[in-house]
């Protein structure tokens, strides 16, 4: 008897540490993931809000990349630190300044997965029209978001329409 009521107790301790984990990683793959603290300069916050509409793998990929990074303040005279993740079709850049506080956050990727909202808010204003090429530019400053918007070329038949669209669909230049 001893021993089933030990099996219990150990069990019951494993279970909810095993789902902890589990529910981060379907934040991950889901791309929900909530803004993050990067790092303590003196007083101030260095905050990163991670993209979490967009679809496209890499950048979440890329961005899980650079909350993971530890940054390293060497005392010395430089004024401000610029940290830069690459991809082949894509970057993200950091500036951080002399204290390593998060000062700006740019990311820009060529022909990433669209949002469903903006693939709905194009197929229903832009009926026939073929998507070309994309390219996604995402800003931040001082923890918050300044830019997010998808630039789109599309094409029916000899005609070219260039495009630009915020995360929720909504035609920011362009003619609808």
């Amino acid at each position: 008897m001893k021993t089933v009521c030990m099996y219990l107790l150990v069990l019951g301790f494993i279970c909810p540490a095993l789902a902890q984990e589990r529910l981060y990683e379907e934040m991950y793959e889901s791309g929900e993931l909530p803004a993050v603290v990067l790092k303590k300069a003196g007083e101030e916050f260095s905050v990163y809000y991670p993209d979490t509409t967009n679809p496209d793998g890499r950048v979440l990929k890329l961005e899980k990349s650079f909350v993971s990074y530890k940054v390293e303040v060497e005392k010395g005279e430089s004024k401000s630190y610029f940290l830069l993740f690459e991809l082949e079709d894509g970057f993200l850049s950091a500036t951080f300044n002399e204290k390593g506080k998060l000062t700006s956050v740019v990311e820009k990727f060529k022909n990433v997965k669209l949002p469903e909202p903006v693939r709905k808010s194009l197929a229903s204003k832009f009926p026939e029209w073929i998507l070309v090429k994309d390219k996604y530019l995402y800003i931040q400053k001082y923890g918050s978001v300044k830019i997010k918007e998808y630039k789109i070329i599309m094409k029916k038949g000899n005609k070219i329409r260039r495009v630009v669209v915020n995360e929720d669909g909504v035609i920011i230049r362009g003619k609808s």
